[in-house]
């Protein structure tokens, strides 16, 4: 039966666990750091004896003498929204498998937002960095790069020394849309999108503009909607869309709360869907598939994103100051019930 430790009882340490495993303390520090000179069986035993006496490594001691803490920081704009979540389900499962932690922090609700988050970061001496979406101010992020700290964004568009990035294909997503709606005879469609100023909303607002140019179709001002990335904003903006003198037959959300938040509306306005109006996201959250009617969403695979998130950041490591590389993840269409034919015009 293996051993636990009791309350009060001093914590194991190294020289414990050499003493339990016979060996030397200098085996089982090579040991623990993965070293290729000590053979698989002699780390199974060292493995063994420490979770036997629940032997926790020192982080910080071996950080500071091998210059890595096996911990990737994690920064992100809304763990409310659940496309967060379901990235950090897959970049976190894939992290554990390579032996990291992940260290995530919540820039919103941070006292001083990201540069308060970069901060813990880099007293905690994380090996690298992921920052999520939404969050457009970069400068507080060169206090990574300019410590050689890996650093990988998603959709900045930029790379640098120490600073790599991974885009969705937004583009390509907005155009099978519109080239879908378009095939439906949707020509008066609108777009809810996100805050101003941020330059995620900036790319995606012009994504939709350029597809529906591209396929002849008007781009009506009063059909331009901001809103903030959430049920709330895409329920206000979609009372206000059909509330238009020649309100839009298909809706296009910047993301799938905002559209969730448009198909509230319509429910509770008694607007069919998709039969009045058609609604369209973007992310595809596992949301989409159990609301009613299920969303048509432009989808976002969380795991190629992780996966190119932590190959970019292993693609950093080791060499200081190395350029960054520019990424790209593929946006696909799933078509569901949210989406169907362009209804006759009708009369307000």
């Amino acid at each position: 039966m293996k051993r636990r430790s009791t309350p009060g009882k001093k914590p194991a340490t190294m020289r414990d666990v050499a003493k339990k495993a016979g060996l030397s303390v200098a085996t089982v520090s090579r040991a623990l750091d993965g070293s290729s000179l000590v053979t698989e069986e002699t780390c199974l035993l060292v493995r063994r004896a420490a979770e036997e006496l629940d032997f926790v490594p020192n982080i910080s001691a071996r950080t500071l003498k091998y210059g890595q803490s096996h911990a990737i920081g994690v920064i992100v704009p809304d763990l409310t929204n659940p496309f967060f979540s379901e990235f950090l389900r897959e970049f976190e499962a894939l992290a554990s498998a390579n032996g990291q932690v992940i260290l995530l922090a919540n820039a919103e609700t941070s006292v001083g937002g990201a540069r308060t988050s970069v901060r813990q970061m880099l007293m905690r001496r994380v090996d690298g960095v992921v920052v999520m979406p939404s969050i457009d101010e970069l400068e507080p992020y060169q206090l990574l790069t300019l410590r050689s700290v890996p650093t990988v964004a998603i959709d900045s568009r930029k790379v640098g020394p120490c600073f790599s990035d991974v885009s969705l294909m937004h583009e390509d997503g907005m155009m099978q849309t519109i080239a879908y709606l378009s095939g439906l005879g949707h020509r008066r469609i609108a777009f809810i999108g996100g805050s101003e100023g941020l330059l995620i909303s900036g790319i995606r607002s012009q994504a939709f503009a350029k597809a529906l140019q591209a396929y002849h179709i008007p781009v009506r001002p009063e059909y331009l909607r901001n809103g903030n990335y959430r049920v709330d904003s895409g329920d206000s903006e979609m009372r206000k869309l059909m509330d238009l003198r020649t309100p839009p037959t298909a809706i296009v959300g910047i993301n799938d709360m905002s559209a969730l938040g448009a198909l509230r509306a319509a429910r509770n306005l008694s607007i069919r869907v998709p039969e009045e109006v058609s609604i369209v996201g973007f992310d595809g959250i596992e949301l989409d598939q159990v609301v009613y009617p299920t969303l048509t969403t432009m989808s976002v695979s969380k795991k190629l994103m992780a996966e190119s998130c932590h190959s970019a950041l292993e693609a950093l490591r080791g060499s200081t100051g190395k350029q960054g590389e520019q990424l790209y993840v593929p946006v696909e269409l799933m078509v569901r019930q949210s989406s169907g034919r362009a209804p006759s015009p009708r009369r307000k």
